[in-house]
C-alpha cells in the first residue's frame, strides 16, 4: 500500500537536489495517501494539491490531508487514530515543511509493515 522510504536518504536527496526530490516525493506521497485513504480536504485531487505547493497554502493542505488519510488507513486496519494535525500545521506554518514530510514518511513506513 505505502512505499517504505529511508528518511535520512529522503532528507539528504531533498537537500542535495535543491528540493527537486522533495517535489517528486510530494507527488508520490500525495497520490499514495489519496489512493489508500480516499480523503481530501475540500475535494482537492492530488494534482491540485501539488500545484498549491508552489503557493504557501500547499503545505497546509498537504499536512491536513496526510493526517486524515493516515487515520483512514489506521481505521481500515483496526488501529487507533492519532491526531497529528496540530503538530503538522505548526511545523508547516513555521517553515519546517521538511520535518513534516519526514514525520509523515515515518508514519507511512510504520503502516507499510
Amino acid at each position: 500500500m505505502f512505499t517504505k522510504r529511508s528518511i535520512p536518504v529522503f532528507i539528504l536527496l531533498s537537500i542535495v537536489t535543491c528540493g527537486i526530490y522533495l517535489l517528486v516525493w510530494y507527488w508520490q506521497t500525495m497520490s499514495e495517501l489519496y489512493r489508500a485513504g480516499g480523503k481530501s480536504l475540500g475535494n482537492l485531487e492530488p494534482v491540485v494539491q501539488f500545484i498549491l505547493l508552489f503557493f504557501y497554502v500547499g503545505g497546509v493542505f498537504f499536512a491536513l490531508n496526510a493526517d486524515d488519510n493516515l487515520n483512514a488507513v489506521r481505521e481500515q486496519r483496526g488501529l487507533p487514530r492519532q491526531d497529528n494535525k496540530v503538530l503538522y500545521l505548526v511545523l508547516e506554518i513555521l517553515g519546517f515543511g521538511l520535518i513534516t514530510c519526514a514525520l509523515v514518511q515515518n508514519e507511512m513506513n510504520k503502516l507499510a509493515e
